[in-house]
């Protein structure tokens, strides 16, 4: 009975001190994580998970692993510990938009769309899960599901960039461009970015409005002036207005700043 006794009490002071350092290993982790110092908050995480493999907190601690993981280039790593998260709480939205951003980074197009199809199932009124779930849908040509998306959107939240920008982008993809050009000029009016000048840009080319293009493609070079997708639209733009002299000097930038010389030999050829 003495015996059993001994036992139990140094079963207690092993599993205090267990769970002291358990949660000594968070709370340095956490003073890495503040500071940016993704190594030291990745080796503080992974102590802690070894301490405890069955703690009740793991789940939120293998997500941050993998978002420490994500910010330090370890990208595979970070996918299976969001995974691994997954597991133990399949219906936490906040890992699987984790994981759904992180796919959609690694160009994983198909899982992303699948991790916000299982978020907006749990929270119809995820506006960014919506969104990103509706552009996608729109890069594979599925154009009534992206509509419910922006629909939907749009019945939550109509001012805000998700309902503009979503439904602007929808009618360019269908080449309704009056209305693309409309929604785009919303959003360049409330927030200037790169982005909704190019897209309204490219409205504007596929229209034939040169000039305006030309205004909304200098607006986007002056806010991003080393981008090479910049000068490839310019590029197009010079080739529609016969300009010879120009041309050549933009694809010189195009290829300065990122743009693949495949890329600009098939432009060269069409």
């Amino acid at each position: 009975m003495r015996l059993s006794f001994t036992l139990f009490l140094a079963f207690l002071t092993a599993f205090a001190a267990s769970a002291q350092s358990y949660y000594a290993y968070v709370d340095s982790s956490e003073v890495y994580i503040s500071s940016k110092d993704w190594e030291k908050a990745e080796f503080f995480i992974e102590k802690a998970l070894e301490a405890e493999p069955d703690n009740g907190n793991n789940s939120l601690l293998l997500s941050n692993l993998a978002t420490v993981q994500r910010y330090a280039g370890k990208t595979s790593e970070a996918v299976r510990n969001y995974s691994l998260a997954l597991f133990m709480t399949p219906n936490a939205v906040t890992l699987l938009k984790n994981r759904a951003s992180l796919y959609l980074q690694l160009d994983s197009i198909d899982l992303a769309y699948s991790d916000y199809e299982r978020v907006i199932k749990l929270d119809n009124k995820d506006l960014e899960s919506l969104y990103n779930h509706g552009m996608i849908a729109i890069g594979k040509r599925k154009m009534g599901i992206s509509r419910d998306d922006f629909d939907r959107i749009k019945a939550i939240s109509p001012r805000s960039f998700y309902a503009i920008n979503g439904d602007a982008v929808w009618h360019m993809a269908k080449g309704n461009y009056s209305n693309a050009i409309e929604g785009f000029g919303k959003i360049i009016k409330a927030r200037p970015s790169v982005d909704a000048y190019t897209n309204r840009a490219e409205c504007y080319l596929a229209t034939k409005k040169l000039v305006e293009a030309d205004k909304d493609i200098r607006a986007a070079i002056e806010l991003d002036s080393t981008n090479g997708t910049l000068y490839m639209l310019k590029a197009r733009l010079d080739r529609l207005r016969y300009d010879e002299m120009q041309l050549p000097l933009d694809l010189e930038l195009a290829a300065k700043y990122g743009i693949s010389k495949e890329e600009i030999k098939q432009f060269k050829k069409q």
